[in-house]
């Protein structure tokens, strides 16, 4: 530990030469993260019907209940692009429907989509640190053959032949997906933009014969319902 320090402290020396900074040393007490994070995860209710909890929760009185093991993985709906969504396919899906999960991280939304009444999901996620959360998650809701997980860059993705289609990933992305969406016959589902992204999004869209919907907004963030012209 001593060592360490001290070569810590020459790094910080070295640096504050040309960046004037101060600093100090403090020492943290050994705890045990894990069972904090559990203390600090709030069950996600949306519309009173769809509940998201950790998998140590028993159960929820709401009519449709997702667990979710908290991972590396992006999406345990506490963010606002996730209650967007998560909200807007409560609204869109219908049984029996085929659905499409672009950047699905911990598979929450495919999760939701088969109990929302989808028929079979498509999961596409290029990190390979999510796969093994995506794969507990869809053990904790025991739902392991509707859903189908690939490795894949969701950007070399070309089959679009989806009653709905799902991207909660980031504004770059997105601007990239949607001349590949515009072939899309389905509903489409964006979110992981900022309400100031909107307008240039639009203007995107529009110029790829794809329509906005439907825009809604919680706090600074948007989800929004796309169809083709």
């Amino acid at each position: 530990y001593s060592g360490l320090k001290n070569n810590l402290e020459a790094r910080l020396q070295e640096i504050n030469s040309n960046y004037s900074f101060q600093w100090k040393w403090e020492k943290q007490n050994k705890e045990n993260w894990h069972l904090t994070w559990q203390d600090n995860f709030q069950p996600v209710i949306i519309e009173g019907k769809l509940a998201v909890i950790p998998h140590w929760q028993d159960d929820s009185p709401e009519d449709i209940v997702i667990k979710i093991k908290p991972g590396m993985a992006f999406g345990t709906g506490h963010h606002e692009t996730t209650w967007l969504i998560l909200s807007q396919m409560m609204k869109h899906i219908k049984p029996g429907m085929s659905a499409l999960d672009l950047g699905t991280g911990s598979g929450i939304l495919s999760i939701a989509a088969i109990k929302l009444g989808a028929g079979k999901v498509d999961a596409v996620e290029n990190d390979p640190d999510c796969e093994t959360n995506f794969k507990e998650n869809l053990n904790l809701n025991h739902m392991d053959n509707n859903i189908h997980y690939y490795h894949r860059d969701v950007l070399t993705w070309n089959k679009l032949d989806y009653d709905i289609i799902l991207a909660n990933i980031n504004r770059n992305v997105i601007e990239e997906l949607i001349p590949i969406l515009q072939t899309s016959k389905g509903t489409i589902l964006l979110s992981g933009l900022l309400e100031t992204d909107y307008d240039e999004v639009k203007k995107l869209c529009q110029q790829h014969n794809l329509k906005v919907k439907e825009k809604i907004i919680k706090g600074e963030w948007i989800c929004i319902n796309i169809l083709s012209n």
